[in-house]
């Protein structure tokens, strides 16, 4: 084939990005960039013969994507039932954290599902950690449905399913084991699993953090608490170096190119031999999204020789891309829904225009690069995330990459070279801990979709740009974007009052017009259990980490003016702790006489650090306190009797949030304001029949009751009679459990509307799901 009847490959792989993107992304707005490659296309030479490349390959792709979408919705649980299966599941799928058992197996119909399971003893925990070989489960029990985020800006677990392929979720109330059957192409499968859950059980022998590093690198496993040992990671950028990507593959092959060659392997069968065997190993490193791109990639660089050694052409780095793309997308179709897969394409792509650059000047573009796609899915930035890229990303590659092979190769046998290599990476997780940590963390905020994109258009067309002074002037326009994205989003014309899902637990954000005032009642938290020793875990991320710190960042806020403490309990206050390490919080204020308590002492002051505790009465109205203190009216231990009661107003509509109070402070409250009304009333006590006495509740006359309680909780919030009050006396009631966030959001013009994340129902008692 001539160079001048080739395919148009970058056209071709940008054609496909695109329609993967509006098909199985459901992104409408690739139907654009369609359009423009069209109208490109027909400005180049040959026009006739590329047009009828990209219409033949739009035509296929677009019935494959089509067909992947309906497979996958066909599959996927879209009701609720007690389900019996047969999964057959993989050794290395099989993972024990404590008392909880998690599989990922597959029905005899090619559904994946994810199960769950409690163990009761620690003999059946190492029973199943010691399976090496294929199983198959019988298991029974309830099935999950694969929902979206419960909150705004929360992380879509949903998208990552549908790119992992898992159709279903279920919790196993009963399962055993049986040897299953095995066919003849499951067999080499069988055996990478096997080859992969062996080299778990040997990294698992070798010390903490070379283990760590070990499967993270190697094999793509990554522990469940990885990130959060080490955030300096996340905070710095250097999440890619941890996913097995182009430069994990160029080692391998390259270390196994030189070990054939020592051998007397020609270098012609050696990359035959490699190409044969990377498939394998996208199996025994997990097969994630960036590996399956540095895998195509590898095969193209491994096979083009052996294909084109009668020809003097060469396939060009975009052509490799473009193929890599066409590949990835057509063996994971989903793959661009996350962002690894996204910054994974994005980057390599950028990578082949910024190769001519210098070394530092290539770090700070590659930056820029995923700077959109970091904004518009993290929030945040740190300012020394280039130069600490620049150092650690050579002396990664050259030095603790490498490192990290000697001692998993050599940790079993020689324990000195184990604990060296050991000692070694913990000075460098030390380090990038610590480099996190120093200031310098901007708070950005949530790039919108259409910043997003103009942001990357802008950079990749300023990279591409080789005249330094028009280059300039695209920078420059770049940052006059940012800068205006950067302000509309810190100074937002809307306010809000927010029931935030968080689970079983009370949390509520209240924030006014421009981010004048922000205040917070509650953080939730989970109650602690006693378990014994084997079945306890570290612990990982909490609930105001992942859900309202993160929504607090996505909306460019990084201090809190007041967070409100209603009472001790674990499900109000137990993360107030981590949301004082994590967030600039200048006031917190708990019920008189709490700050005495055992809650507040192990769960607030250790963490207090510059923020001033005030204690609240009803009846005393600390300054410039936005809300009205309607309970407690004398200091107490910080029980549910003890519940701060506030109220506020907003855009004119008046809120009463009641914490967990009983019917008794209930009835204190009437005797003390016996006018006292309001519009929307959160109820005491998620909806327990222990608070919304009758009395109160036609006294205060809410036109809307807000309930924040746990789907399927274990004490059966909502109460029935609290609803059958709610009823009586004709008050809408929304619950958290059925609707996620729900949401009053107005502006400074004085327009407000309600909102909430999921449909919302009539709550029912004990919140079903």
């Amino acid at each position: 084939m001539t160079i001048a009847n080739r395919p148009p490959w970058i056209f071709l792989g940008l054609l496909v990005g695109l329609i993967n993107a509006m098909i199985v992304g459901r992104f409408w707005w690739a139907g654009f960039g369609i359009i423009y490659l069209l109208i490109r296309c027909l400005y180049l030479g040959h026009s006739k013969t590329n047009l009828l490349w990209l219409m033949g390959i739009a035509v296929l792709a677009t019935v494959w994507f089509s067909y992947q979408n309906v497979q996958y919705d066909m599959k996927t649980w879209a009701t609720i039932a007690t389900r019996q299966l047969s999964l057959r599941v993989e050794p290395d799928q099989i993972q024990i954290t404590g008392d909880t058992v998690s599989i990922i197996g597959v029905t005899k119909e090619g559904q994946r599902i994810r199960a769950f399971g409690h163990l009761t003893s620690q003999k059946k925990a190492t029973q199943l950690q010691v399976i090496d070989q294929p199983t198959q489960w019988q298991v029974n029990g309830p099935n999950d449905l694969l929902e979206g985020p419960r909150n705004r800006m929360q992380f879509d677990r949903r998208s990552q399913l549908r790119a992992m392929g898992i159709h279903g979720s279920m919790k196993m109330a009963q399962w055993f084991i049986v040897k299953p059957s095995q066919t003849a192409w499951q067999w080499p499968i069988d055996l990478m699993h096997h080859w992969r859950n062996q080299l778990l059980l040997y990294f698992a022998t070798l010390p903490t953090t070379l283990n760590e590093y070990a499967s993270n690198l190697i094999i793509g496993a990554t522990a469940n608490d990885f990130y959060t040992q080490n955030s300096g990671l996340k905070q710095l950028g250097l999440l890619h170096l941890f996913s097995i990507s182009g430069m994990h593959v160029v080692y391998l092959v390259t270390l196994c190119q030189f070990i054939l060659a020592r051998l007397g392997v020609l270098r012609e069968h050696s990359q035959l031999i490699l190409a044969i065997g990377l498939p394998f190993y996208a199996i025994i490193a997990g097969g994630s999204g960036t590996l399956i791109r540095a895998i195509l990639i590898g095969e193209a660089s491994l096979l083009q020789p052996l294909l084109n050694h009668k020809q003097s052409t060469q396939i060009s780095g975009l052509d490799m891309w473009s193929l890599s793309l066409i590949g990835g997308v057509t063996l994971q179709p989903a793959v661009l829904l996350t962002l690894g897969g996204q910054l994974s394409y994005l980057l390599a792509f950028a990578l082949i225009y910024v190769a001519v650059e210098k070394t530092w000047w290539q770090t700070w573009l590659m930056n820029l690069v995923s700077l959109p796609l970091i904004l518009h899915t993290v929030f945040q930035i740190h300012v020394l995330s280039t130069p600490v890229n620049l150092l650690v990303i050579p002396l990664f590659g050259w030095f603790i990459f490498p490192l990290v092979i000697i001692g998993a190769c050599l940790g079993g046998v020689l324990n000195w070279a184990a604990n060296i290599t050991n000692t070694v990476l913990m000075v460098f997780s030390g380090l990038t801990n610590w480099f996190g940590q120093l200031p310098g963390m901007v708070t950005f905020g949530h790039l919108s979709t259409l910043f997003t994109w103009v942001c990357l258009l802008m950079t990749l067309l300023a990279i591409d740009e080789r005249r330094p002074r028009v280059r300039c002037k695209w920078l420059i326009a770049l940052a006059i974007v940012y800068g205006v994205a950067f302000v509309t989003i810190r100074w937002p014309v809307d306010g809000e009052v927010s029931f935030i899902d968080v689970g079983q637990g009370d949390s509520i954000l209240l924030r006014t017009p421009f981010n004048r005032h922000v205040s917070l009642i509650d953080t939730g938290g989970k109650v602690g259990f006693s378990k014994p020793l084997w079945a306890r875990t570290l612990p990982g991320m909490t609930n105001v980490e992942a859900v309202t710190v993160n929504y607090l960042h996505s909306r460019g806020i990084s201090e809190i003016d007041d967070v409100n403490c209603s009472h001790q309990d674990a499900d109000h206050i137990g993360d107030v702790g981590r949301l004082l390490q994590l967030m600039t919080v200048h006031t917190l204020t708990i019920p008189a006489g709490m700050r005495r308590s055992r809650g507040f002492q192990a769960k607030i002051a250790p963490y207090l650090k510059q923020t001033r505790v005030i204690e609240l009465t009803a009846g005393r109205q600390p300054k410039n306190f936005p809300f009205t203190i309607y309970h407690p009216f004398h200091p107490g231990p910080g029980g549910n009797e003890d519940s701060v009661s506030l109220g506020t107003i907003r855009n004119g509509v008046r809120f009463l949030f009641m914490g967990d109070l009983d019917r008794a402070g209930e009835r204190e409250i009437l005797q003390h304001y016996s006018s006292l009304t309001t519009d929307v009333l959160k109820l005491g006590h998620h909806g327990s029949d222990t608070s919304s006495d009758p009395l109160f509740i036609k006294q205060v006359a809410p036109k809307l009751g807000i309930i924040s309680a746990g789907r399927e909780n274990r004490y059966g919030h909502p109460k029935q009679s609290t609803l059958t009050t709610l009823t009586q006396n004709h008050i809408v009631a929304v619950n958290t459990a059925d609707a996620g966030m729900i949401s009053y959001v107005y502006d400074w013009l004085g327009n407000g509307h309600w909102q909430t994340m999921l449909p919302t129902r009539t709550p029912i008692a004990g919140s079903p799901r």
